[in-house]
């Protein structure tokens, strides 16, 4: 049953699976089925929660409002503490998250994200073009060409039905223009880069090394601000490297909340300096590829 938020806007969410939590936060214009690599994989050790956010609402607060809006659900669901893991847009809620409710965060996993503000390159012109679906006359237009900014080659020409898929996914259900740019808007307001170095989280940061839409010099600084954050860089992958790389980052992440330190940080049974960068990692025989928004 969908939680309420206000009269107009409401959450509707998943949860699967058996362990300690695992909330999942998708990015820009992406709902619950962006996480399709991930929930087979999550399930089978963490209760796995995913959600959207449905109706209209204004973001007067930007950002903060979108965490608002995670802390709401998991005070519904009853969850105490809980593993982290956001992507895009969605990693600057899980950063918010956990230096507003560091209470509520255990482990911390940002995927293809950055601490905003101006940091240490931006998006190209031609990427927040192709990311907004400037100089398309439909739709379905708009959504191929920022996803197919928003993933490598390589990915195109293994997977193209798979491609076509999260095309028709994001036609059929993405957050209406209204929603779209408020969460554009929140998002290119966002500034933590003062604030991001006091997360207490344990954190790993992953990043597709061929990233468009925020390019891995982010990744970098994040993951150097962030006290004791471990960085993987993913070759042959976009902004999406969730799906392009997923067998990768499900490993990593698995990895990563199930250390002998997960286990320490955890509060009850239920729920519980600089970065340490591991190497840059490639595919062996593949050629090397060159992600719209999550």
């Amino acid at each position: 049953m969908p939680l309420t938020i206000t009269d107009n806007t409401s959450i509707d969410y998943d949860v699967q699976g058996e362990g300690p939590p695992l909330l999942l936060i998708n990015g820009l214009g992406f709902g619950r089925w962006g996480w399709f690599k991930q929930v087979p994989a999550f399930t089978r050790h963490f209760e796995t929660i995913t959600f959207d956010i449905r109706g209209e609402r204004g973001l007067r607060n930007g950002v903060a409002d979108l965490t608002g809006e995670a802390v709401a659900l998991l005070d519904h669901l009853g969850v105490g503490k809980t593993h982290v893991l956001g992507t895009s847009l969605g990693g600057f809620v899980a950063q918010e998250l956990a230096l507003a409710r560091p209470d509520l965060v255990d482990r911390l996993v940002l995927v293809c994200t950055s601490y905003g503000g101006r940091g240490p390159q931006a998006m190209s012109p031609g990427a927040l073009a192709d990311m907004m679906g400037l100089g398309t006359f439909s739709a379905e237009a708009a959504a191929r060409k920022a996803l197919a900014a928003a993933t490598g080659e390589v990915y195109r020409a293994e997977k193209p039905e798979e491609f076509e898929q999260l095309v028709r996914w994001r036609l059929a259900d993405s957050p209406s223009a209204v929603s779209y740019y408020e969460q554009a808007k929140a998002g290119a307001r966002f500034d933590l880069s003062g604030d991001v170095g006091h997360i207490t989280s344990p954190t790993l940061v992953i990043h597709g090394a061929e990233d468009r839409y925020v390019p891995p010099a982010n990744a970098r600084a994040l993951a150097e601000a962030i006290p004791g954050a471990r960085l993987r860089l993913l070759e042959d992958a976009g902004h999406l490297v969730f799906v392009e790389r997923f067998a990768d980052v499900n490993r990593e992440v698995v990895r990563f909340l199930k250390s002998s330190e997960a286990q320490a940080h955890r509060a009850d049974g239920r729920a519980g300096g600089g970065a340490t960068a591991g190497p840059r990692e490639r595919r062996p025989g593949k050629p090397k590829g060159g992600c719209g928004g999550a």
